[in-house]
């Protein structure tokens, strides 16, 4: 009788530590704020599955009506460094050393921010090109095709400006300025490129 009584102890209270255990794990729907600008050691970290984590990178919970108005990041698989971040209801195109820039059309809807999505890089193609015109002045312009979570590919393309002055009165902290360029322009530039070849 009393084995049957330590038994039937052992299994109450393994039960309920494993229902403990369980609402801890399964509370997803708190909302964190994870910052956009992140050391590369924090970015491929759970912080719902690892909370202790969250402090050393910066990593706070929030209250879910405020969820909204915090930025959200994904990060792309080329160049390095560059990431899609969500800021209310508009995406921001960021890379290292430079201004963002706006992505818009239905991109912005197709993208999800979730915890469980910042893990995943979103697999983007990346199609860069250098070429020289009549007056031998370099252009170097770039096509990216961004997969969304709803299966389809967009396309956007740039051109990386020259830097003005030199060493001395350039600041490095500056960085780049990456222009928007239309794709057909980048696509003609291509064909012209390669008929003078």
């Amino acid at each position: 009788m009393k084995f049957s009584f330590l038994l039937f102890s052992s299994i109450a209270i393994a039960t309920l530590l494993s229902a403990c255990a369980g609402s801890n794990n399964s509370n997803t729907s708190e909302s964190l704020e994870v910052p956009t600008n992140m050391p590369p050691i924090c970015r491929d970290i759970d912080f719902v599955e690892q909370p202790d984590m969250r402090e050393m990178c910066g990593v706070r919970t929030v209250h879910t009506f405020a969820y909204k108005n915090i930025p959200q990041q994904r990060y792309l698989i080329k160049p390095q460094e560059t990431s899609i971040v969500k800021t209310g209801n508009e995406l921001e195109l960021r890379f290292q050393n430079s201004l963002p820039l706006k992505l818009e059309g239905p991109i912005n809807d197709e993208i999800e921010f979730s915890q469980q999505k910042r893990l995943e890089k979103i697999k983007n193609s990346y199609d860069y090109h250098e070429i020289y015109n009549k007056g031998a002045q370099r252009i170097r312009i770039f096509k990216m095709g961004i997969p969304t979570d709803k299966g389809n590919v967009y396309n956007f393309c740039f051109r990386i400006p020259e830097k003005k002055g030199n060493a001395r009165t350039r600041s490095v902290a500056m960085g780049n300025h990456i222009e928007a360029l239309s794709c057909e322009d980048f696509d003609k530039l291509i064909a012209e490129n390669a008929k003078t070849k």
